[in-house]
């Protein structure tokens, strides 16, 4: 038989508590039937000896007897006297070949964890759950103390039964159970259940609460998908089957990622177009942001690469990344720029770190767009009829324009999009994010800065523009400026046909083109 012991004798006095703290609740469970809930859905158990002290505890196990699997036995005043007196239960009880061994107040065990240890039990004496030690390590008689060769020896334990029931010594000073085991005896460490906390003083509570409701995370995808109402007219209209299958990954993945990245609340950015943004919390990482994205539009991977490639000292952290779910978790940044930003040059000077860390793109294997070619397959992407003529006018003129201008330049790997609500502030440090990452002259930056001032500032638009290019002068020449800013807003132009519900911007980037970029 394969059967699992849970020790659950310890009177929490480290916890200050009358009540033992595997007997805690937490959503209203006990900490032990998390335990035991997890250890029930592994398919290889037999039986579950949850070892404690019956007389005293009988109130809190009435509930865990309901699970057929269940029995109790009495537990003794220390752990090894607990776990003598489990492995007499069992070996006068069942005939058991192998046994596990788990911690009551360490509730963050899965059943395929444990049916992982009985398969490995197939071809080992024992296996221990480890951690590799990422503190200083130190101690009172040895001078030099290498930590990689020491490691965290913890519960779930796995035993051949009869080996240890022949080796075990209650009364040993020795604190690991395996270090009884016979010497010629095969220990597997296991060192991939890194989520093993353990409670043990009250203020964990509150941790593993967080733990435990990122863990059984329950969110209702459909909603999520729903309410990013632009997200999902773009998507259906553009790639319907693609948005079908991905809206089917995403009622896999979005659980995996929460649970992944130990983020217990988040709240949905409803506004976003090209992903689904969720400002977040997470135990881990503390306030974030969550970005999914979809993966057929060809922004996934740039981003990704921009926040890997891209100087740190210009773009916002990112925490990490989930190909499966196409997903970014960013550092949550705490404001926007705004014009006292600008007025001081503080935005001026980003530009200038940003054009000074730049480099020759090397024509690495990492994915980005080429903004030249993007340029040109306009010329071809002509199935529209708002206002035709004219913009496809301008988007000939653009590809003359950049050809003329920009055709002998070495490009840079650039951010792409930095307009101002791309641009954001940590204390008093400027960084970027969304990136979308082209290979092309970096006056395209500047010039995505530019556009959006000309279409969101009220006022006079020539002088707008005036103000904007002497202010960035510095950073090349307003001829070359002027020009990246025209390609750049044809470039938009073109873009917004496509990727808005109305023409009201696409009329916008008309009207100053008409009225600032006429010949």
């Amino acid at each position: 038989m394969n059967i699992v012991a849970i020790l659950a004798n310890g009177v929490g006095a480290r916890f200050g508590s009358n009540i033992p703290k595997q007997f805690h609740k937490i959503n209203g469970k006990m900490i032990i039937e998390y335990v035991v809930e997890a250890i029930s859905t592994a398919k290889s158990v037999d039986k579950i000896v949850v070892v404690t002290n019956v007389e005293a505890n009988k109130g809190f196990l009435s509930g865990l007897l309901q699970n057929e699997k269940v029995v109790l036995t009495d537990g003794g005043s220390t752990r090894n006297l607990s776990l003598k007196n489990a492995l007499e239960f069992v070996n006068s009880t069942f005939d058991c070949q192998k046994l596990i061994v788990c911690d009551a107040v360490r509730p963050m065990i899965t059943g395929e964890l444990i049916d992982k240890y009985f398969t490995l039990l197939d071809n080992s004496t024992a296996v221990v759950t480890a951690q590799k030690i990422t503190d200083s390590l130190g101690c009172y008689d040895i001078k030099q103390v290498y930590r990689d060769r020491y490691y965290l020896m913890q519960s779930p334990e796995g035993f051949d039964f009869k080996t240890l029931y022949a080796s075990f010594d209650e009364n040993s000073k020795l604190t690991e159970v395996t270090q009884q085991l016979p010497e010629n005896s095969k220990i597997e460490l296991y060192f991939d259940f890194n989520n093993n906390f353990k409670l043990t003083y009250p203020a964990d509570l509150k941790y593993l609460e967080a733990l435990i409701n990122a863990r059984d995370n329950k969110v209702d995808q459909s909603a999520i998908f729903d309410g990013v109402t632009r997200l999902n007219r773009y998507l259906f209209e553009n790639y319907p089957s693609q948005t079908k299958q991905w809206r089917r990954v995403l009622e896999r993945e979005i659980p995996n990622v929460l649970k992944k990245w130990q983020i217990t609340d988040y709240h949905i950015i409803k506004t976003s177009h090209f992903g689904i943004i969720f400002l977040a919390k997470s135990v881990k990482y503390g306030d974030c942001v969550l970005k999914i994205i979809p993966p057929f539009i060809n922004r996934y991977l740039p981003e990704k690469n921009c926040y890997r490639s891209l100087p740190s000292s210009l773009m916002c952290e990112m925490y990490d990344y989930d190909d499966n779910c196409s997903a970014l978790l960013l550092k949550q940044l705490s404001s926007d720029i705004d014009e006292k930003d600008i007025e001081s040059s503080n935005v001026f000077c980003f530009f200038k770190n940003a054009f000074a860390a730049y480099s020759k793109f090397d024509n690495s294997s990492l994915t980005f767009h080429d903004y030249s070619s993007e340029l040109k397959a306009k010329l071809n992407e002509t199935d529209f009829e708002y206002r035709k003529g004219e913009i496809m006018a301008y988007v000939q003129k653009a590809v003359d324009l950049f050809e003329k201008q920009f055709s002998q330049d070495d490009f840079v790997l650039i951010h792409g999009d930095l307009h101002r609500y791309n641009i954001m502030k940590d204390d008093s440090f400027i960084f970027a994010i969304d990136p979308i990452g082209y290979v092309a002259p970096p006056e395209i930056d500047i010039a995505r800065f530019i556009g959006t001032e000309l279409t969101d500032r009220a006022g006079d638009k020539a002088q707008i523009l005036d103000d904007f290019l002497d202010y960035f002068a510095p950073l090349s020449t307003k001829e070359r400026l002027f020009a990246a800013l025209f390609v750049d807003i044809v470039f938009r132009m073109h873009n917004s046909i496509f990727e808005n519900d109305s023409f009201e911007l696409t009329d916008k980037w008309l009207n100053i083109l008409d009225n600032l970029f006429s010949e």
